[in-house]
């Protein structure tokens, strides 16, 4: 599954692509109204490639979608890869209508991960800015994900997000075997996107309080962020947000190697008026048919967050949960001691006042524009496959009731918290 840390796991590194002079002849530059940023760091470590593989598969993905629309029509392509654990490359992905094809045109080379800093990555995002200036900004981020949680709290965190003895792996478009070294530097066929592949967290890891930091440095508020990674559908991670983009795309639980369905969604999200409804569709489509079909994915509207977190701090002054209800609130994580619990479900345990339910909940509902699950979900956190099902799900998880560790070391120190205790 994937997992772009509430501490995102990036180094990155642009496919080193071939640079070329072409333009889309379907749009002038001085027309495109969206400019979109596909971020994907490094996942793995300096002896391990991580995801790259499929990452590389969901460009491909992405490819074909602008292939198959002739073109990038209103929006703009810029996309940050990391090959290696100490080079990754900024390029402008371009159509060439004469032969049908996606090029790429370099725009910057970058050693080391000074990219995981807040300097880092507003010199990044400033670039972008700089090179493709837009009526409007979006940012997709392929990687590993831990949700909320910040990278100092994790010691012994799960090394096992991994998935052997399959046959192959099945893209959107084909079957096929896609090496993967993992930690071990062994290879696998299967694996998840949790934050398992890497072998040196402070390294590579950012921290999701830094990538809204590096967003609002750089002055481009997004329409929306896509987190193909795992457990970021968070209410942690979209009120940290909520000042730096409108919508947040994620997953609240583990999301399968290969990623969300680039090809499908493309067309619905890369419009300047993006169709969030239908984005979630076509994830739910894919992974409802997919050999392996596991998956949930929500769009949040991050401007509700501060009437959320009023209406909970209300809710967090008049109730507290009960110890013998936390077992019986809906989890959305494959974790021993849970972390990721769905909200709507926690609310209800923990409101038994109904009017006081009906209240906060409605602000919850509001605050979710679309969301889709899979009758279960799947984790490899440990050494063996974990299926969890689905009974309750309201598209965005909490970590309020967790006493995981992890949870309990970071979760008072963020805004989330601060703003509802």
């Amino acid at each position: 599954m994937k997992k772009l840390l509430g501490i995102l796991c990036i180094s990155m590194l642009f496919l080193g692509l071939s640079s070329c002079s072409s333009d889309d002849e379907d749009t002038t530059e001085e027309d495109k109204k969206q400019t979109i940023l596909l971020f994907m760091p490094w996942s793995g470590s300096s002896s391990s490639q991580g995801l790259l593989p499929y990452m590389k598969a969901n460009i491909d993905s992405i490819y074909s979608a602008i292939k198959s629309r002739e073109g990038l029509k209103e929006s703009r392509l810029i996309l940050f890869l990391s090959e290696s654990s100490s080079k990754s490359t900024l390029s402008e992905v371009i159509y060439n209508s004469s032969t049908s094809a996606c090029e790429t045109k370099l725009i910057r080379e970058y050693t080391g991960q000074d990219y995981t800093t807040e300097q880092g990555l507003t010199g990044i995002l400033n670039e972008v800015k700089n090179h493709a200036p837009s009526l409007n900004y979006a940012l997709m981020v392929g990687c590993h994900g831990t949700g909320w949680t910040f990278k100092e709290s994790w010691h012994n965190y799960p090394n096992y997000a991994k998935q052997s003895g399959w046959p192959g792996v099945k893209t959107e478009t084909v079957e096929e075997r896609i090496p993967y070294a993992d930690y071990h530097g062994e290879l696998t066929d299967m694996h998840t996107r949790f934050f398992g592949s890497v072998s040196d967290i402070n390294t590579y890891s950012i921290d999701i309080p830094t990538i809204a930091q590096a967003i609002a440095a750089a002055g481009m508020k997004m329409q929306f962020i896509m987190f193909d990674d795992c457990y970021m559908a968070n209410v942690e991670v979209a009120y940290e947000l909520r000042n730096v983009t409108n919508f947040l795309l994620a997953s609240t639980s583990e999301v399968m190697a290969i990623g969300v369905p680039y090809r499908t969604m493309w067309s619905s999200l890369s419009s300047a008026t993006p169709s969030y409804d239908k984005a979630i569709s076509a994830f739910n489509t894919f992974y409802s048919n997919y050999f392996m079909p596991y998956g949930t994915y929500s769009a949040i509207d991050c401007r509700k967050m501060d009437e959320l977190a009023v209406a909970m701090r209300d809710i967090n002054a008049h109730y507290t949960l009960k110890d013998e209800d936390r077992s019986s609130i809906q989890v959305l994580d494959g974790f021993d001691e849970p972390i990721f619990y769905d909200m709507g479900d926690y609310l209800e345990k923990l409101c038994t006042d109904s009017r006081a339910y009906s209240q906060v909940s409605s602000v919850l509902a509001s605050a979710i524009r679309s969301k889709c699950n899979t009758e279960q979900i799947y984790s490899y956190l440990y050494g063996t496959p974990k299926y969890v099902t689905v009974n309750t799900f309201s598209g965005i998880t909490i970590s309020d009731p967790s006493i995981n560790s992890v949870a309990l070391d970071g979760r008072e120190k963020t805004s989330w918290w601060k703003a509802t205790h």
